[in-house]
């Protein structure tokens, strides 16, 4: 089989990535980021594993065991993976493309290698957002910085995840706020602690919410019994009541609205989230 190979890391799958994999019919993908081996820690993940493959489904995936290639000089990882192994006859590739051991091989070299076997390279141009180039690093930032509408514009999508949705302490059936709780997985990027408007997918449906991200510090100091605080994501949908308990629900983040703050009780927070309500209704009327 022949097929037109696209490069990359692909570990955000934002608009950079995708005009990458336009045109393409293969992808290769490594079983691990690359830093996770190179520098003993990977990068917080804008995808879930699960999530980029879903996203991906159109096209053939060539996965690779990264420490399988990372010693390997540019031109051999050219020659044995590329080539011999998975018969690329073209390949599509960032600007900055690095490759081969200790990242030594560029776009420069790897068109030269292309063209001593017949080999058509396309490299793709940046894509630029605000006049810098999109990259997964400034979308981390943008979400740890609450910066939800650029991390959304560089992704080409709404930021979102879809973990399994858990019991809580019912603190917010108490406040007549239910909302769905959902742990984030380990090394998996956490935007600014803070509520947001948002959306989840339930039954095949966008349903309009609001969703708080961070340590509910307002709820552990109204809890009886120490834990520890764990970092979630606690999404309330206006007029749902229904049982979602073990289920993967889809949740968006559309708009940053206000920071994660500790309450002096319960009857405050409960004033606050339907001021955070009226503030998301504001909002979306005023882009109608």
């Amino acid at each position: 089989m022949h097929r037109i190979i696209a490069l990359g890391a692909f570990d955000g799958l934002h608009a950079a990535h995708r005009a990458v994999l336009r045109g393409a019919t293969a992808v290769l993908l490594f079983n691990q980021h690359p830093q996770s081996l190179l520098a003993g820690l990977a990068p917080p993940q804008l995808l879930s594993d699960e999530a980029r493959t879903a996203r991906l489904r159109s096209f053939e995936l060539l996965h690779i065991p990264f420490e399988e290639i990372a010693a390997l000089p540019p031109a051999q990882f050219f020659r044995e993976i590329l080539c011999e192994r998975y018969h690329a006859v073209a390949l599509r590739c960032g600007h900055n493309f690095r490759f081969g051991a200790h990242a030594a091989g560029g776009t420069t070299l790897l068109r030269a290698l292309c063209e001593t076997q017949g080999m058509r390279l396309s490299i793709v141009p940046k894509v630029m957002y605000q006049s810098q180039p999109v990259s997964s690093s400034r979308i981390r930032a943008a979400l740890q910085n609450g910066q939800i509408e650029a991390a959304n514009a560089m992704l080409g999508r709404p930021f979102g995840y879809d973990f399994e949705v858990v019991h809580g302490k019912r603190i917010g059936h108490l406040l007549g706020t239910p909302t769905l709780n959902q742990h984030f997985t380990p090394g998996f990027c956490v935007p600014r602690f803070g509520v947001y408007a948002s959306r989840a997918f339930v039954d095949g449906v966008w349903l309009p919410g609001l969703t708080n991200i961070g340590l509910r510090p307002t709820v552990m100091a109204n809890s009886e019994g120490t834990c520890s605080p764990r970092e979630r994501s606690e999404t309330h949908i206006p007029g749902f009541s229904g049982d979602l308990y073990g289920r993967r629900v889809p949740v968006r983040l559309l708009r940053y609205i206000r920071e994660e703050r500790k309450f002096e009780n319960l009857e405050a927070l409960k004033q606050q989230i339907q001021s955070d309500l009226n503030a998301c209704g504001e909002q979306s009327a005023s882009r109608l």
